[in-house]
């Protein structure tokens, strides 16, 4: 790439070469950072129309499997695949301590003489229970030491590892361990890194022992609150189990592709009005004077379909910038995604000697008082609330005229499994498989709300219900889920 040695070398006395702080939108050169680099390349692309090329590094490999999941390339806290890399108690962010014993362990404590669960309880016998089940994020080991677009990985990701992997035991650089294979051809190697019980370093070179982010259960509603999911294996098994929370494993992540804040706009778009040009420039140099990026000037986000009733469909999901990414989830009827989904924590809900009852939205005096809503008020719609008055949730009508009329072939849109979904017209939509809340079924099935709620015939409502559309690789339908599941919206434009 040709230089602008001069003009670069007043602009560097008026910025500093020092990294701002990580923010994709104007990181032009793919490196990671937004600073005076950038301006340069956007200036010499403005003059010779030639980007160089992005310097981005991949630290995760893509196995090619059914989720589309991208695990790490090295254990958490190592440098090389074949390292053991740190030790972490399940729930704790700061690795390699002394002793690993329950005394040491957060959220443990001691009284009279019993151990008790301060976090992470479904069980009374250990203290108050907060039926969690799945790490936050603060305790999130990958997340905290890595940053937002690593995770823990879940039982179903481990199981996907199990299942769709083949399994070598073997050295690599005179480390033993495991070498999976994916269905593409591609491999990670594991180490067995053994153990960290009390002072002691065990089975090192016989086992390895990895954390999930989840609770272990014998089954989904029977947990046992003292211990984590891990995956296990030695030179002659692997499976999943559990280990007991106080026990130091390493941890391989698993990438979490991140939105890009661009939405898909040609790189060099700071502004998004759709151009690159010198006013972009400006963007990025008041950016990196004030530490502030203007509104976006966004283009049309809508896609006709040539649909009978001429229902526009956005081209992302609420919470998301591109086609392909998940967004946000949402329990029905609620505008804003969390953390839990549960009776517990739902906004039209209240629990009651075990009974759950509703407080809006509710056509059966069993379940609380009714108001014989059926469909979403204005304030209740995640699209409404998120996006604009010009946009909101879809009708089951229009689910169903989605289904109908458009042509559903099961793809990929860089990486991301779900449906391209192409209207009468030839214009589509690409809806990604973004399973649910739980985080179960990501790659594999959709599951997106409506702003109405599920029903039989239409004099027969299921009050505990949102109607939703439900897609898999063989299927597509207009389906109903429990209202406390938190679900992906693709919001449709309002045109009347």
């Amino acid at each position: 790439m040709k230089e602008l040695s001069v003009f670069m070398l007043v602009l560097a006395m008026a910025f500093p070469f020092g990294a701002k702080a990580a923010t994709p939108t104007g990181d032009v050169n793919g490196d990671g950072l937004v600073n005076i680099a950038d301006v340069s390349e956007l200036i010499n692309y403005l003059l010779f129309d030639e980007w160089s090329e992005p310097t981005l590094v991949d630290e995760y490999v893509d196995l090619g499997l059914g989720s589309g999941t991208l695990w790490a390339t090295h254990n958490l806290g190592a440098t090389n695949p074949e390292d053991y890399g740190d030790y972490f108690a399940w729930g704790e962010t700061v690795p390699n301590k002394e002793t690993y014993t329950w005394q040491t362990t957060a959220w443990v404590y001691y009284e009279n003489g019993s151990m008790r669960l301060s976090k992470y309880n479904t069980d009374s016998q250990y203290g108050d229970i907060d039926n969690k089940t799945e790490l936050d994020l603060e305790d999130d080991a990958a997340y905290v030491n890595w940053g937002p677009q690593w995770r823990m990985p879940s039982i179903a990701q481990f199981d996907e590892l199990l299942t769709q992997c083949t399994w070598q035991w073997t050295e690599l650089n005179g480390v033993k361990g495991r070498l999976l294979t994916g269905p593409n051809g591609n491999t990670l190697f594991l180490p067995a890194a053994g153990q960290r019980s009390g002072a002691n370093v065990s089975s090192v070179g016989s086992n390895g022992n990895y954390w999930s982010r989840e609770l272990y259960y014998v089954n989904p509603t029977s947990y046992r609150p003292t211990n984590g999911y891990k995956l296990y294996f030695s030179s002659s098994m692997k499976q999943k189990n559990s280990g007991s929370r106080n026990y130091g494993y390493p941890v391989r992540p698993v990438y979490v592709p991140q939105d890009d804040p661009t939405g898909g706009y040609e790189r060099g778009d700071c502004n998004f009005d759709g151009l690159v040009n010198i006013a972009d420039v400006s963007e990025l140099i008041n950016y990196l004077l004030f530490d502030e990026w203007s509104e976006p000037t966004l283009v049309e986000d809508y896609v006709d379909l040539g649909l009978p009733n001429g229902t526009l469909w956005a081209k992302h999901n609420v919470g998301a910038n591109k086609p392909e990414a998940n967004g946000d989830y949402f329990a029905w009827g609620e505008t804003e995604p969390k953390e839990n989904y549960t009776a517990d924590s739902y906004k039209w809900a209240y629990v009651e000697n075990g009974k759950i009852y509703y407080t809006k939205y509710n056509t059966d005096s069993a379940n609380g008082e009714v108001d014989n809503k059926t469909e979403l008020d204005p304030e209740d719609d995640a699209a409404t609330v998120n996006m604009g008055s010009e946009w909101r949730m879809p009708t089951i009508d229009e689910i169903t005229e989605l289904i109908e009329n458009c042509t559903w072939q099961w793809t990929k849109l860089n990486g991301v499994n779900g449906y391209q979904v192409t209207g009468p017209n030839g214009n589509s939509i690409f809806l990604p498989a973004s399973g649910e809340s739980a985080m179960y079924s990501i790659g594999l099935k959709g599951y997106y709300w409506t702003r109405s709620m599920a029903f039989t015939a239409p004099s027969f409502y299921f009050p505990t219900n949102g109607a939703n559309l439900y897609f898999a690789s063989d299927l597509e339908k207009v389906n109903g889920s429990s209202r406390f599941m938190g679900c992906t919206v693709r919001a449709v434009r309002v045109t009347e």
